[in-house]
């Protein structure tokens, strides 16, 4: 997460300093960094989901689907609201396009140290519990199986 956090730095920052001259096209050099900075944060709450679903296959489908609906509605109404409300300001425009990733880097990485540090043994002991479950099913099987060929 803190490779993410520096890569979304090194692409955000400068857009602050973007002028009206040449160096309004400095945002094509910074656009893949903001990209691959966000897209490591996207990527690295989709896997905690999945820490903490586990090797539950019956609701795996609903949560991340909820997941992804509630991410989608959450950007459409952010997005809506911003460009309604300073679509003529551009000085407040180019604050929000640096700053917003910049504070969505830190308050990810800041949660993701946090669920770390809180509940990473509340999570090894789901994995291993279900690996556990799956593991005792698969003996039960292959005991019923002997039994029913020593029959």
């Amino acid at each position: 997460m803190m490779m993410a956090l520096v890569v979304t730095l090194i692409g955000s920052l400068p857009l602050l300093f973007l002028g009206n001259g040449w160096g309004k096209w400095f945002v094509f050099a910074t656009a893949p960094f903001m990209g691959v900075g966000l897209a490591l944060m996207l990527n690295t709450g989709t896997s905690l989901i999945s820490d903490v679903l586990g090797n539950d296959t019956k609701s795996g489908a609903f949560v991340y689907g909820c997941y992804s609906l509630l991410d989608k509605f959450a950007n459409g109404f952010l997005l809506y609201w911003l460009v309604a409300s300073y679509s003529e300001d551009g000085t407040a425009l180019k604050w929000i396009v640096s700053m917003v990733p910049i504070g969505s880097a830190v308050g990810s990485a800041i949660f993701t140290y946090i669920g770390v540090k809180l509940y990473a043994n509340k999570l090894q002991k789901i994995s291993v519990g279900s690996n556990i479950i799956k593991q005792k099913q698969r003996q039960a099987m292959a005991e019923a199986a002997k039994a029913a060929q020593a029959q």
